[in-house]
């Protein structure tokens, strides 16, 4: 069975405004293996159209078609009440930021047991989900986690 797996923002902001570099390349290529059963949390979309908002302006209209594309491929895991909820007992009990938090909850509610990011630390296991940093481990490391 498929890892069911969930791609934090700056995976995907790595992957649109570095697509030369050894990053973005790698983001790239994380996205392609986990687009097949992988969930993307609102938040994470909405901060990659933020961040590239932010940094490259003239990108905007291509950021948002990117999200609504990557929005057909992965499924959209949504934030409710119950995102909420767990978001806040990640913050509070674990210290996460808030908006990683969301992402968090949101991919875990998704069935998500696999978090790919820069943001966390490498190994991290809690409530049944991992982080996997795609840039502390081999590509073919990752992509035995991903496609397993």
């Amino acid at each position: 069975m498929p890892v069911r797996c969930s791609l934090d923002s700056n995976i995907l902001i790595y992957a649109a405004l570095e697509p030369g570099s050894e990053k973005g390349q790698r983001a790239a290529d994380v996205i392609r293996m986990a687009a097949p059963h992988g969930v993307l949390a609102v938040q994470a979309l909405l901060e990659f159209i933020a961040v590239v908002r932010r940094r490259a302006p003239e990108l905007t209209a291509r950021a948002v078609d990117q999200a609504a594309a990557w929005a057909t491929v992965f499924e959209i895991a949504p934030t409710d009440a119950a995102v909420l909820a767990g978001a806040s007992r990640l913050v509070t009990a674990h210290r996460f930021q808030v908006w990683d938090a969301v992402i968090w909850s949101a991919a875990r509610a998704a069935g998500a047991t696999v978090l790919v990011t820069e943001d966390l630390q490498d190994g991290l296991t809690l409530e049944a989900m991992t982080v996997i940093n795609p840039f502390q481990r081999s590509s073919a490391e990752i992509e035995a986690l991903l496609t397993a």
